[in-house]
């Protein structure tokens, strides 16, 4: 596991079976070390994960990215909509680097990218567990010009990472 200053781990695998699942579904997708198009998605395939797949646009060679769709629970959790937004126009403040970095580095690696950490929830400010896989996707050349997705958050909150448990009484 690599793990960066603001806490974003990047992991060799997911724990969450329904995100090692989609990074096998896209893996099975390849042609040879081509990664997979968007149109070798069936939407039917996407069944399992509905409300937790993320689709970016590409833009510039990954200098930014355009959401192109952000599944509903995806959004519910967050307490927000970013679809047809770029990165750049969000208010990430100091995280927007982390947050190009998830989808910049499936580009570069043309190969799956998994994560998983924790985020403060919207809802009532809680820290939660969060498990994502994401996946370059090109169109008729070589270069990605997607990315797609899944990401999931834990539905209990745990305790601040990096925070030890009060040892009083």
């Amino acid at each position: 596991m690599c793990q960066d200053s603001t806490g974003l781990d990047i992991v060799q695998h997911s724990s969450h079976p329904l995100v090692r699942q989609f990074g096998d579904l896209w893996r099975a997708k390849c042609r040879g070390s081509r990664p997979p198009g968007r149109s070798d998605f069936e939407i039917e395939e996407l069944v399992p994960w509905f409300g937790h797949v993320i689709i970016m646009d590409v833009i510039d060679g990954g200098q930014d990215f355009r959401y192109r769709m952000i599944g509903t629970r995806i959004t519910e959790f967050l307490d927000r909509d970013y679809t047809g937004k770029r990165v750049s126009e969000c208010e990430y403040g100091e995280g927007r680097a982390k947050v190009v970095d998830t989808f910049r580095r499936p580009i570069i690696a043309q190969a799956p990218v998994h994560r998983s950490g924790h985020v403060i929830w919207a809802a009532d400010k809680t820290w939660r567990r969060y498990d994502s896989v994401h996946c370059p996707l090109v169109r008729d050349a070589d270069t990605p010009e997607f990315t797609i997705g899944v990401l999931y958050f834990g539905a209990a909150a745990v305790s601040r990472p990096g925070s030890t448990p009060d040892q009083s009484g």
